[in-house]
């Protein structure tokens, strides 16, 4: 189903609608009427998932821009040898990874799920690249966003953490998940961490344990780490 058509339809009320696109990264700054104009000549598909459903999945070619609009989406990474898996839990609205759109490298890095009723917009990548050569603002927007990204990666390059256990397993999470906000849910065995760090099992476990201790992470079965905060892993 087209979004405008969705709108028209199905009833719903076309302001929220549209105030729901205007809050999105790439519409941000575009009056009501200019997207109302841009949906005549674009087309967005909108879907519905049941909670469990997959919106996108890991290593599918990534021809589509996903915006998730409303509901829970949980995120998870396979590591390519299978040694570890990385799950997230993400707020909407987020917009499903615009810079694997383009490059050398164009599939999904992640899997996401529906973890309740999930709305989302798709939008082609011809369609996208419609937008671009038509809309300024938006055209503007991606620039914004794709600078920051690289800005916020060279950051982190030129940062440099005192190498205690703590500050490398923090690291290892910071590397695989798509923002610090968010409950995380590690699955990896130790001596697996432990050699992704270049620290030994024991300094994994005794840092981990003082973590559990404090109230920082939970294990709750062996080979599993729960983190709620990485900000405050220390």
């Amino acid at each position: 189903v087209y979004l405008h058509d969705f709108i028209r339809v199905e009833g719903i009320m076309e302001s929220s609608m549209y105030n729901r696109l205007l809050l999105l990264p790439i519409f941000t700054g575009m009056t009501t009427e200019e997207l109302t104009q841009m949906l005549a000549h674009i087309h967005m598909e909108f879907q519905q998932y049941e909670p469990g459903e997959v919106i996108a999945t890991q290593d599918d070619r990534c021809d589509k821009l996903i915006y998730v609009l409303r509901g829970c989406v949980k995120v998870e990474c396979v590591d390519r040898r299978n040694h570890f898996m990385m799950q997230e839990f993400v707020e909407v609205p987020f917009l499903i990874e615009l810079y694997n759109l383009y490059g050398l490298q164009q599939q999904f890095q992640h899997t996401y799920m529906a973890e309740e009723r999930t709305d989302t917009v798709t939008i082609s990548k011809q369609e996208f690249h419609t937008i671009m050569l038509n809309y300024k603002i938006p055209r503007t927007n991606v620039m914004n966003m794709l600078c920051a990204k690289v800005q916020h990666l060279e950051k982190d390059l030129r940062t440099c953490e005192v190498e205690t256990v703590g500050a490398k397993i923090k690291q290892f999470f910071k590397k695989h998940v798509l923002n610090t906000k968010g409950k995380k849910i590690l699955h990896i065995k130790m001596e697996d961490l432990a050699a992704y760090i270049g620290e030994t099992r024991l300094s994994v476990s005794n840092t981990l344990k003082a973590w559990n201790l404090a109230g920082l992470i939970s294990q709750p079965r062996r080979g599993v780490i729960q983190v709620d905060d990485l900000t405050k892993l220390k």
